[in-house]
This record gives C-alpha cells, structure tokens and sequence, in this order.
C-alpha cells in the first residue's frame, strides 16, 4: 500500500505524530538536480524554490499557475488558449502570443526540454517536484533559458502496488477526476498509468452569445521502468492530452468613437463598459481544440565511478484557435482560425563522475530541432462576414462627422473595411536546429570552501518563412484609405524568407563557504544566451524590420543558505543583479505584434524563501521578493494610444521605466496546521499572495498602472494513510484584478484613424472566487 507521511509538507516524518515532543520535529532535507546532479538544496549555490510531493498535494496542485502563488519570483501569465501561457523569472518573459518567439524561461518535464510553455502541466497527475531556478541557467539547461528555468518532475513507476484516485468537484461546474495505478509486471520490470479528465463551465458572460474561459479536457500518461542490471536502467514515458474549450477572451473597454460606430453599423451596446467585470458583448465566441503527445526514454548506466545518462525526447502539438469574435463586438465583422502545429526531438547524452570527492565533473551535449507551422493551406486565417460593409460604413460616417474625410472622396472608399466573402491567408514555417556542448567542474577546497567552473558552447540555425495572399470581392487595397481589413492584417504578396545562424560561448563561475555544516554563503557570475530570430507575423512588416537579434545576459548574485532552531527553520536568501543585451522584447499593437530588441535592460533585487516549525501542530513559510526591473535604454518602444512618437518609426523612447507586469514586490505567505483526530489529521492550509502595483500594458500606458493585489486561498480537511477529503477555495475575497492590457483587436486601430480622444482597449483579468471539495483515495 501507499504509505505517505500526512503531517506537514516539509518535516521529517515523527514516529508517534502525538506522542513525539516538539524537538523531534525537523525539515527534512530538499534533493535537487539544479546542477545535473541530486544534490541537497541546501549545498547548492544556485537561487533555486523547490516544492517536494507532498507540499503539491497539501496546496491542491493543479496547474503551473499555483506553483506561482509559492514562488515570488515566477508569475505566470495567460489569455486566448493554451498556447498563450507566459513564464515570468523575476519579471523577465514574453508574450505567449507569439508562437515562434521563443520563451525566456525553460521549461523540462522529466528531463526534457519543451518549446512551447503551455503545453502539458496541468496534463500531469501525479507530479513528485517542482523547481523553479532563478536567473540566466544557459551552462547546463538546454536552450532560452535566460530568466531561468522550470523543472518538472513526475513520480515514476513503483516497486510496491500502489494506486489513487481523485475526484474534485467545485464552483462553475468544475468536475476533475485524477487516477493513477503503479506497481511491477515483473522482476525487472514495472509501470505506471495515469489519467486526468477536467470539464469546467465558461467563467465568463456573454450577453450576446456563448460564453467564455470553459474547459474540457483529458490526459493519459504511461510509463515503464526497466532494470536490466544494477547498473543499467530505463525509463520510458509516453503522454497524449486533448483539450477542447470556450477560450479566454478580451474584456473590452471602448471610447466613445468606437462605441458610436458600432451602434451606426446595427449592433448592441447593453453591458457596462467595465473592462474588469468579466462580461462581455461578442455576438459569437472563441474555441480551442488541440492535442499533444511526447515521448521520453531515459537511459541510466551507472560505471565504474561515474554515470552515464541519456535523455530523448519527441513532443508534437496541434491546435486549432477559432475566433469568431475578432472585432469584439456583438457584431459579426471578421472570423480567425489559427491553425498551429508544432513537432520537436531533443537529445541530451551526459557523463557525470559520482560525487563525494574532492574534484568532480560533468561533460554533456545537447540537440534539438523543431518544425513549426502556422495556417492551414485549407482554410481561410482572416474571413470577412457579414457585418463589416456595415462598420466600414459606419467608421466612414465617423470620419465625415469628425472633419476626417472630405464628402466628396465617399465614393473612393466604400467599402471601406471591406466586403463579406473578403479572405486572407498566411502560412509560416520556421525549422530551428540547436547544438550544445557544456562541461562543468567541482573543486572541495578544504572542508568550508568548494568552487565551480562551468562552460557551454552553443550554435543555433533557423530558416523562417512567412507567405501571405489575399482574395478581395470589391476594390482592394486601393486609396486613400486603405482601410481594407484583408489588406492589413495579410496583405497580398508580402512574403519573407531567410536564414540566420548564431553561436556563443557561455559559463559561469561560483565559489561557496561554509560558515557552519548548516550555513553557506555563495557568488556566482553567469552568462546567458538566446539566438536571435525573425519575426514570423502576418501583417504589413518589412523585410527589414522582421530580424531581432541575439539576446546577452550576465548575471552577479551573491546569496546565503541556513538551517537554525535546531533544523526546525530555514532561510535562503540572494542578492543579484543582472543586465540583458538586446533584450528581445515583443508587443502588440492592435492587429499584429511587434517584435524587436531593447538596448539594455537590468534587474536588481533581493529574494528570502523561508519555513519555520511555529508548534508541534504549525508551520510557516515566508518567501518574499523584491525585483527592480528597468528598460535601462530602449528606443524602439511602442507607443500608447495618444503618445507622440520618438522616431520616423512610429517608436517610442522607454529607457528608464519598469517593463511591463513588473511588479517590484511580491510577498507568499502559507500556514499550515494540522491535530490529530479520529485516526487521522484535521488540518488546514491558507495561503496569501501580495503583488504590489505594476503597469499591465506593453507600452507602458499610464491608464494601466494597476494598484497592488491580494490573492487569498484556503484548504481545510481531514486525512488519514488512505483517504483524503477537503474543501478549498481560490481568490477566497473574490478580489478583481487585471493581469494584462493590450488594444483592442480592431477597434484600437479604428480609433487612431478617426482620431478617437482614448483609445479601446482589451484586459485579461484573475479568475473570480472558486469553491470546491476534494475526495482523494490512496491505496
């Protein structure tokens, strides 16, 4: 049977949980493999959060998004679909909506490199850890991973039978059911089978059609374990997910310009025009439908005084995004169906000496490609419908009332948003292919000093392709408007081709002391490197603005590991700063997204991750970060709605402000108790994030400067070896709180041309108050 400790996440299990005194009760020890190699938390010099097993359970792990509520480095950002999840490290990441622009935070499930972030967590039932490193990891981890790194791990096949079984029930319709059974098919042999089933209800309102923000979805995950000797094992892992849901959308605030155009041109205007309340007026909806599959095969050899590890992996990926709402409207004016398919293999071989000496040694290489499509041959990406002869109308009355549009140039520009059957296509590639070779060495100096060198070379080549056409019924894109929507968002003949290839040699260098067998102070100065790319949008972008180049980090830290009170607290703290040549920075600005490189941006900041045993029944953890994180200089900025630009670009100058979503403070705070009863534990946990104020739009608009939030989640139940009942709630205070601001898909751009005093503008906000129960059975 499965036998797990059940008193708090964190301490080392107490033989008599009632009988034992306080004295016995002591943090157990946190293996990690931030450097490649299982080692103690505590002996690492590396700024790394790690949550064990049974910490996931306690927190009712479902997603990557909880993991955020621990870890005050790592904020996690989602909008339109799966495939628009953002990673944050310490304020650094980029817009999930790009999907060839690669992410600054890696992400491994089980060892393997994974290009796209959204694909997968909440697919995984039975998670074993989770950790989150901190700054530049280019020595060591795969590829992009120049805010850091998010190691996941899931529990592999079991030597003893074991099974579980969970059903969680909650607010919105939310039914979940999470099962896995475990054990061996022979001596040699075993394996593991997990499944996950999630249906939830839409989250947000539509007075004008279906709602918004619903899921459904599956997973099933197998795995085998083989020991062939003792020296040589394999363990292979295969996993299928599908999703099908009500994506996420836009709630729109519009100005009084695109208000009143939408009225001329037939549609409603009935809800508030509250951009937070989560209730919107689209006269249809957004859907997703997707499926990914991987495989890993790890190899283990264990030789005479070293080891020998090989990590391969296949990932595929296709979703369809279906946005009939492209306008944001109860009108019908334009569809979107974003096709995009993804497939990538990696291979990492190490040979690695076994610790314990004085000297030790890590060598490795790493490959990866990855195919990227976006469209589909097949289908339309941008259909005119309806409506939109209506709203050209519409915005064409606006301008002749405004004084915009001479009458007598009417006939030249009807239609002027074009007419319904009007379609644009787009198709874009991109093949990548990366190379790394990375070695590093571990010096023990004498008893309290150890050192660490580490070197990686890196190579990466891309070829991007993007083709656009257009099929247009009426004029075209004719002036002197050319307000034609085709004729913007893929405009006939507008192609790119190219290839590009960049390399760099990066390392790190750290040196460690031991003030004690329980305190260590440590330095570390690291590099980091992310190839350069294109810009593989559709839209009206040149040839010679779609290139961004390589991006450069370097990273100082300087931080101290303690365990006191006799083991029953712990505090880990760093200093750090850290400056990003070409930082690539990505944006949108109303129908495409914006892709180019900011001169320099640093981040300075102070982080404290701290646990306490209060009582024999309480425990407390304190993580706290303070993170200042400033475009030092960036000259090609996007402007905001009314700001007059910089440049002939259309760019504006944002050297010296905070980067977006930069929240400088942010605070988690979780207590546990928990007291014998009935032959088990009643306990509870409560959970507390603070984020202070941070400006939610990429272009920095003073209208978005949000003010600091609180986040408030509770568990409480009661639990024994066997079984598990609780009820929870998440954003307990019910508290309304935007997470991101972008314009408005085509209202914002309708504003400029009308010269609307504000302009529209779309938000993307926390989910609202959830309430559930979960019943858990472990055997």
């Amino acid at each position: 049977m499965n036998k797990r400790n059940y008193g708090f996440c964190g301490l080392a299990a107490v033989a008599a949980i009632s009988a034992t005194p306080i004295q016995a009760a002591q943090l157990e020890e946190v293996i990690v493999t931030a450097q490649k190699r299982q080692e103690d938390m505590q002996t690492v010099p590396v700024s790394v959060s790690a949550l064990t097993a049974d910490q996931l359970v306690d927190m009712g792990f479902n997603d990557i998004g909880d993991i955020a509520a621990q870890v005050p480095s790592l904020i996690v950002l989602t909008n339109i679909s799966p495939l628009a999840t953002t990673f944050r490290i310490r304020n650094i990441g980029n817009a999930g909506n790009i999907p060839n622009f690669e992410p600054a935070t890696g992400l491994f499930i089980d060892g393997a490199f994974r290009s796209r972030s959204g694909i997968g967590i909440g697919d995984l039932v039975d998670v074993s850890s989770v950790e989150v490193l901190k700054g530049p990891q280019s020595t060591l981890h795969g590829k992009n991973v120049t805010a850091g790194v998010i190691s996941v791990q899931t529990q592999g096949p079991s030597e003893q039978l074991e099974a579980m079984f969970e059903v969680n029930l909650g607010s919105d319709d939310l039914r979940q059911i999470k099962s896995y059974v475990s054990g061996p098919l022979n001596d040699w042999l075993s394996g593991r089978l997990s499944v996950v089933d999630t249906r939830r209800g839409e989250l947000m309102d539509n007075v004008a059609g279906p709602g918004a923000d619903g899921l459904n979805s599956y997973a099933v995950r197998g795995q085998l374990r083989a020991d062939f000797s003792d020296a040589l094992s394999a363990r292979l892992i295969v996993g299928y997910a599908e999703k099908d849901m009500n994506t996420l959308t836009g709630d729109v605030y519009l100005s009084e310009e695109s208000q009143r155009i939408v009225r001329n041109a037939g549609g409603s205007l009935t809800i508030p025009n509250d951009p937070s309340d989560r209730l919107v007026e689209y006269g249809d909806g957004s859907y997703y439908q997707g499926d990914s599959n991987d495989i890993i095969l790890n190899l283990s050899y264990a030789g005479d005084g070293y080891t020998l590890t090989s990590i391969t992996s296949y990932d595929d990926y296709d979703g369809l995004n279906f946005v009939s709402d492209v306008e944001q409207s109860s009108l019908h004016v334009a569809d979107f169906i974003d096709r995009q398919q993804g497939s990538s293999f990696s291979q990492e071989f190490r040979i690695a000496s076994d610790g314990g000496d004085d000297f030790n040694w890590l060598f490795g290489g790493f490959y990866f490609n990855n195919e990227f499509i976006r469209g589909d041959k097949s289908l339309p990406e941008f259909l005119a419908t309806e409506d939109v002869e209506a709203y050209g109308d519409a915005i064409v009355d606006e301008l002749i009332s405004g004084g915009v549009l001479p009458l007598n140039l009417l006939p030249l520009v009807i239609p002027a948003f074009g007419v319904e059957g009007d379609r644009g296509d787009y198709y874009i590639t991109q093949d990548t292919d990366n190379i790394g070779l990375f070695a590093k060495l571990d010096f023990e100096f004498s008893e309290k000093w150890k050192g660490a060198l580490g070197i990686r070379y890196s190579y990466e080549d891309k070829h991007g392709v993007v083709n656009q056409s257009s099929q247009l019924s009426a004029l075209g894109c004719v002036p002197p408007l050319n307000t034609n929507l085709i004729c913007q968002v893929t405009p006939d003949g507008n192609n790119f081709d190219q290839s590009d290839a960049f390399e760099a040699v990066t390392g790190s260098l750290s040196a460690s002391y031991f003030l004690s067998a329980d305190t260590m102070l440590y330095g570390a100065i690291s590099s980091g490197f992310k190839s350069g790319g294109f810009s593989l949008q559709n839209g009206t972008a040149t040839d010679e603005l779609r290139p961004f180049d390589e991006e450069n980090v370097i990273n100082v830290e300087f931080g101290a590991k303690s365990e006191f009170l006799d083991r029953r607290a712990r505090v880990n703290a760093s200093i750090f700063h850290t400056e990003y040549k070409d930082f690539q920075n990505a944006s949108f600005a109303g129908l495409v997204f914006i892709v180019n490189n900011a001169e320099l941006v640093t981040v300075d900041g102070i982080e404290v991750d701290s646990t306490m045993i209060l009582t024999e029944n309480a425990m407390a953890t304190v993580n706290l970060a303070y993170i200042d994180t400033l475009y030092d200089s960036y000259t090609g900025g996007q402007c905001y709605y009314g700001r007059e630009a910089d440049n002939d670009l259309g760019q504006c100058d944002l050297s010296g402000e905070a980067l977006p979503s930069g929240t400088k403070f942010k605070a988690n705070i979780a207590l546990n108790w928990r007291r014998p009863f009935s032959g088990g534990d009643v306990y509870s946990r409560l959970d507390h994030v603070y984020s202070s104020s941070a400006n939610a739009s990429s272009s920095l608009d003073p209208r978005f400067d949000m003010p600091a939030s609180n986040v408030t989640n509770l568990r409480f139940g009661w639990r024994n070896d066997s079984i598990d009942l609780a009820v929870w709630a998440k954003n307990l205070t019910d508290e309304e709180i935007i997470n991101q601001v972008a314009p408005a898909n085509i209202h914002t751009v309708v504003d400029t041309r009308v010269g609307a005093e504000e302009g529209s503008y779309q938000a993307f906000s926390l989910p609202q108050r959830s309430l559930g129960i979960t019943a858990r059975y472990n055997y």
